[in-house]
């Protein structure tokens, strides 16, 4: 479902359950919508960070020091990138 319907939608159940109580079907509807929204909120949200690049050089090592201080251990939490064995 597009953001826009999803959005709308919502605002249809909310309007509705302040008319009259939702039954259990409107209730699941409501749920699984809420939970689609916030997946594509979470979503954007990720891919936005993902393309933060950070450009002073200064932070950009010591960023890159945090991740990945490797002695062996791989701390960044993802897949270690070193030449060398662990």
């Amino acid at each position: 479902m597009e953001m826009n319907q999803l959005i709308q939608r919502l605002n249809e159940l909310y309007h509705q359950s302040k008319a009259k109580e939702l039954n259990e079907v409107e209730l699941v509807e409501r749920d699984g919508l809420r939970k689609e929204y916030l997946d594509m909120i979470r979503h954007q949200v990720k891919g936005s960070l993902d393309q933060i690049e950070i450009v002073d050089p200064e932070v950009k090592e010591k960023v890159k020091e945090k991740e990945h201080d490797c002695d062996g251990n791989c701390n960044c939490g993802s897949e270690c990138t070193c030449h060398h064995e662990h």
